[in-house]
């Protein structure tokens, strides 16, 4: 350095300031890397060289053959499991039950019987708060109204009554709500249930030509009116 002239020094020193940078990131970069590799650590998925899972076909058993074959203490658990599972859907099954032999298994599914009943009319009760002239809750309402007055939720001396009081409810929310295809859906499911097939027509019609709704209800509103005109 004492050999090269005075002007070169300041060039080298910066020269050497500006390599300083890019030492320092080669370091960052290389130094972590061969300390990974030094720990014994793998870059890749090691899935894909994974051997594969054996092959299980899926068998997809109904719970109601289920209850044929298994024993009372295996069946407990599959009955509280049924907490889970939409009452209505699970009504036919507790109900029977209900009836069973087994005093666990009654006490079982009476109680998610209950519960079921109970969350239901809850719901029931909400919703006849509402304000009268929302047509999307007096739709869900006159829904709820329907899965408690199901054969399986409702009993045989309560069940025409409260048909009763749902037909009477959905006249009221019919001159309250603007009328829509849930609502008019809803409530003409109601008046069929109740035995009022006439108004379940006028319902009917009244739906858009050709909706899922109105084919899916037209069947069931022509077969009332032909029973009741056989009666």
């Amino acid at each position: 350095m004492n050999d090269l002239p005075p002007a070169l020094l300041p060039v080298l020193a910066l020269a050497v300031l500006a390599l300083l940078p890019v030492l320092v990131s080669w370091l960052v970069v290389v130094v972590p890397s061969r300390r990974r590799e030094a720990t014994g650590m793998l870059v890749g998925n090691p899935l894909h060289t994974a051997p594969l899972a054996e092959h299980q076909m899926i068998i997809a058993q109904p719970l109601v053959s289920l209850s044929r074959q298994l024993g009372s203490t295996d069946m407990g658990g599959y009955l509280l499991g049924l907490r889970h599972v939409p009452v209505e859907k699970s009504a036919p099954l507790l109900s029977r039950y209900v009836r069973c032999a087994d005093p666990a298994l009654q006490l079982y599914a009476q109680s998610i019987l209950a519960q079921g009943r109970e969350q239901l009319q809850m719901r029931l009760v909400k919703l006849q708060k509402a304000p009268a002239d929302d047509s999307r809750s007096a739709a869900w309402l006159l829904e709820t109204g329907l899965t408690l007055a199901s054969p399986t939720l409702a009993g045989v001396a309560e069940r025409p009554g409260f048909l009763q009081h749902l037909a009477s409810l959905a006249r009221d929310r019919l001159q309250s709500c603007a009328a829509c295809p849930s609502l008019l859906a809803n409530s003409a499911r109601v008046f069929l249930e109740a035995g009022h097939p006439s108004d379940a027509r006028s319902l009917v019609e009244q739906l858009p030509a050709g909706s899922p709704l109105r084919l899916s209800l037209e069947p069931a509103v022509a077969h009332a009116l032909h029973q009741q005109s056989l009666a």
